[in-house]
């Protein structure tokens, strides 16, 4: 392969998605830089393409360099965003024999991904039953590689995200507020933004259940700065949420009866999971009893 060269795995087939999504042919986009056959052989992955070449390819299609990492971003983690959902499902289920199995897949391995993957499904067993301890050794190990990155991509996000309600508190808030300012400092996808709003949310809900009050202000200060779109339902009324149990937390009691129109809703639109893990975290919080 020549220096420089482009070639990994789908590259080819998400460059041919964007050309034949554009109506173009091969001679086309190969321009006078290449050929309509070596552009060919690049899409079905016999060949690879110089730096400039691809880039002048790119051009062609008035595609920008963001736009394909993108799109070859999801088309490469459609694995990894099966393997999440299950997690969640299983967990939004309470159902610990399914986690126990992806966990005891990933103990098969010694990479080091495959430990922290299971340190965060060691956690979510634990959120569904306390009695399942996840050792201090696990949560500083997981603790200092989320340290150890700079600059945080779509698992380490994942990654914080599931292990929230184990770390400890000094630990979550200054994770929480290197994950709050990288919305701030970097040219980010609006999945990216999305699942950050998720995470402040379970810290924000985290910091209730600890009875940490400050921080769980501090949170609800950052998300209530934060301009989150109508069409991200679930966030705002995770947020409303979220902001009504810690006015409750301070003595304002009427905020009960906004609870409850939440927990209609969303039984009206049929989340009777997510209606259980509310009741399930009020519980915590010593709520459910007056809310019920």
């Amino acid at each position: 392969m020549q220096k420089g060269a482009i070639k990994l795995k789908n590259f080819g087939e998400v460059f041919k998605s964007f050309r034949e999504s554009k109506n173009m042919s091969l001679r086309e986009v190969a321009g006078d830089d290449s050929s309509a056959s070596q552009i060919s052989r690049f899409e079905r992955g016999k060949t690879a393409l110089n730096a400039e070449t691809f880039y002048h390819c790119l051009h062609a299609m008035n595609i920008s360099m963001y736009e394909f990492e993108n799109k070859y971003n999801e088309y490469n983690h459609i694995d990894s965003i099966i393997y999440d959902t299950k997690i969640s499902d299983d967990y939004l289920e309470g159902n610990i024999s399914k986690l126990t199995a992806i966990l005891n897949n990933e103990l098969k391995s010694d990479e080091k991904t495959a430990k922290l993957n299971s340190i965060a499904i060691k956690i979510r067993i634990y959120m569904c039953d306390n009695s399942k301890k996840v050792h201090e050794k696990d949560i500083e190990y997981l603790s200092d590689y989320l340290f150890s990155v700079d600059d945080w991509g779509r698992y380490e996000i994942w990654l914080f995200s599931n292990s929230i309600f184990a770390l400890p508190s000094k630990t979550l808030e200054v994770l929480g507020e290197e994950v709050t300012n990288s919305l701030h400092f970097h040219k980010i996808s609006e999945d990216y933004k999305r699942k950050v709003h998720i995470v402040l949310l379970r810290i924000i809900n985290c910091f209730l259940e600890r009875n940490n009050l400050d921080l769980s202000l501090k949170f609800i200060n950052y998300i209530e700065n934060i301009n989150v779109p109508e069409s991200e339902m679930y966030i705002r009324i995770f947020y409303k949420y979220s902001k009504l149990v810690y006015l409750y937390r301070i003595g304002e009691i009427s905020s009960l009866s906004e609870l409850t129109k939440i927990v209609d809703f969303l039984e009206f639109i049929d989340c009777f999971n997510t209606v259980k893990t509310i009741k399930n975290h009020l519980d915590k919080l010593q709520i459910c009893n007056e809310f019920l």
